[in-house]
């Protein structure tokens, strides 16, 4: 999808005029990432920018974040079972975020006309196969809790009884690798990947992440919009966003988005730094 990004993440080297134009503002953003600490410098153009447009960078922060979580677990000697290959995680329940859905949508149409009209195809299938076993208290959200993650757990057992892999698996191959959702980005375990073959994987041996770019980009859509944050059953992101097509054009301020982004970006490792203190 050739486009000129409003919203892009810096490399070390990159300059901000060859990544957006309108003179853009640029956003730093520091972490200490499991003691080490990680910078980075994101470009906002000074114009208005959609929900969807922040996905790309906030992909590729996730996916620095998840390497420095690897590069740790490394140098713990930790065995970390994930490789090309392993599809044993793509049977689970993956949330989309609001801009995630509809980022999902654009790049889906994007594809060569065969490519989209099977990868389509297979997202209804999928659709259909939910929204016809779905319990009758469980719509298209995943369930926001109050208490916990009672509810969520519950869908996500119900979940893992339908066996239906991910729409965009193909032969134990992500389809969409690159532009996989962050909640794939996130997953890390250690140990054997048979305990991810099971019922699911042995929750001791699920890798905390320092922060969830996947709660950010919920959080921001929330705080934009004026809503609860929400997320969306993979399989059913394509109609869930035909149905809420508008939203999908909104628009606020580019720099005004990425910094609220960078501030619960913050919050976030702020509070769960805070948390692990308490832990220890």
């Amino acid at each position: 999808m050739a486009e000129n990004l409003p919203i892009t993440l810096l490399g070390e080297s990159d300059r901000a005029e060859d990544s957006c134009v309108d003179s853009p503002a640029i956003i730093g953003l520091q972490l200490d990432i499991l003691g080490e600490p990680i910078h980075f410098r994101i470009s906002a153009a000074q114009r208005q920018a959609r929900l969807a447009d922040i996905v790309p960078a906030a992909r590729t922060l996730s996916t620095k974040l998840a390497l420095a979580v690897l590069e740790k677990l490394r140098k713990q000697q930790k065995f970390v079972p994930c490789r090309k290959g392993c599809s044993a995680c793509c049977n689970y329940l993956i949330p989309l975020s609001v801009p995630e859905v509809f980022r999902m949508r654009e790049e889906l149409l994007a594809m060569p006309a065969n490519q989209s009209k099977a990868l389509l195809k297979s997202c209804l299938d999928a659709s259909r196969k939910i929204l016809d076993d779905r319990p009758k208290s469980y719509g298209t959200h995943i369930p926001k809790t109050t208490n916990g993650t009672t509810q969520v757990s519950q869908l996500s057992s119900w979940y893992a009884g339908l066996q239906l892999p991910c729409p965009f698996l193909s032969g134990r191959l992500c389809t969409i690798y690159q532009k996989r959702p962050t909640a794939c980005r996130e997953h890390i375990v250690t140990g054997s990947a048979l305990l991810c073959e099971t019922e699911g994987p042995d929750k001791s041996q699920v890798v905390p992440m320092p922060v969830s770019v996947l709660e950010a980009l919920a959080q921001l859509a929330g705080d934009l919009e004026g809503t609860s944050m929400e997320a969306v059953m993979l399989p059913l992101a394509l109609p869930w966003a035909e149905e809420n097509l508008a939203r999908h054009h909104w628009t606020w301020p580019t720099v005004m988005m990425v910094q609220r982004f960078v501030e619960i970006i913050k919050e976030m490792a702020s509070k769960n730094s805070a948390a692990t203190v308490a832990s220890a």
